[in-house]
């Protein structure tokens, strides 16, 4: 998820649906590789080097969230975070090891939100998204990551609006893109070696810088492992969001390691807790804001992300008089298969 890269792809999906929906001028205006499966917790996240349905909250409450000074950070869920048994471990593991060549991961990613727009909030907005994403790396030099290629074998969303469905088409959908590093700046290809068109370079891209940002948080969580918890730094918490992207920006990161755990194969299981304010600016100068917060847990031997869920309040606001208002709640949730 990246966090912030998935998030201007499904907001920007967002975008051109509102803009659709867009009332007329007189209308009243609207407001190695092992392919396991990993438990889903209630927690954001990416992968890393080495390798229920949720009701929204009524519409006060989503409303007070939005409005708050301090990011929402969700109550510890430790025990949906493995099914497994979990007893106490002593600090220290979660070594990060470099990228190597042919090592290959996959996240899968779901968001689902829901919104109320227009006048009194009288039109609702649903999105539901499943996107399956696979990540090899061709070649390495000096550690980092010198080719990777990026396959989108599943990817597909639905857009209901006052009880309508329809299936929204991801240009991204059956893909597979080829990033080359020159100088720690991607260059993007499809498959055959041709350039693609520039919004998927973009998204592309977005995803393309996951594996650094992954192994940022990775360092810092040894770090802070060695230690047994403490708060991650300010940029350590957006790396593990993904970092940032040029249209969606991480305006409030926070991200503590609540402990550390050891599993019933002596796999020692670090739980974090997250929060975060993400802000998209629509080019119809809509402004989309999503606080979530949630847990996430990461694996050792090697450090790995494993799943994660965000969810809270989303706002959209117009900087124009009678623009598009609405209110709503968002749910990110992913997990990773080595």
């Amino acid at each position: 998820m990246t966090i912030a890269a998935r998030s201007v792809l499904w907001l920007g999906a967002l975008g051109l649906v509102l803009a659709a929906c867009r009332p007329r001028p007189s209308s009243v205006p609207l407001g190695g590789t092992h392919e396991e499966e990993l438990p889903v917790a209630k927690a954001a996240g990416s992968a890393g080097p080495g390798a229920g349905e949720n009701k929204p909250p009524d519409a006060e409450a989503a409303a007070a969230a939005a409005r708050a000074d301090e990011i929402p950070v969700a109550a510890p869920v430790a025990a949906e975070a493995s099914k497994e048994p979990l007893k106490p471990a002593a600090p220290g593991a979660f070594q990060v090891k470099p990228y190597a060549a042919h090592q290959t991961w996959t996240r899968s990613s779901d968001l689902e939100f829901a919104l109320k727009v227009g006048p009194g909030g009288t039109i609702d907005m649903k999105m539901v998204s499943h996107q399956e994403t696979r990540f090899e790396v061709l070649s390495v030099n000096g550690g980092a990551i010198d080719k990777l290629q990026i396959d989108y074998p599943i990817y597909k969303s639905t857009m209901t609006i006052m009880g309508a469905s329809q299936d929204s088409p991801e240009e991204l959908a059956g893909k597979r893109f080829v990033i080359t590093f020159a100088q720690g700046k991607p260059d993007v290809r499809d498959g055959s070696g041709g350039k693609p068109p520039q919004k998927q370079v973009d998204s592309v891209k977005d995803d393309a810088r996951e594996p650094l940002e992954i192994e940022k948080a990775l360092k810092e969580l040894s770090l802070l492992a060695a230690k047994g918890q403490g708060d991650f730094t300010g940029p350590g918490a957006v790396s593990l969001a993904g970092g940032e992207d040029e249209d969606t920006k991480v305006s409030r990161a926070k991200a503590k390691l609540l402990r550390l755990s050891t599993g019933s194969h002596d796999e020692k299981l670090a739980l974090l807790e997250l929060g975060y304010t993400l802000t998209n600016e629509l080019e119809d100068k809509v402004t989309i804001e999503v606080q979530v917060s949630g847990t996430q847990t990461v694996a050792d031997a090697p450090a790995r992300y494993q799943t994660s869920t965000l969810q809270g309040p989303m706002e959209l606001r117009s900087a124009e008089p009678g623009g598009m208002q609405g209110r709503g709640t968002v749910k990110i949730t992913t997990s990773y298969r080595y």
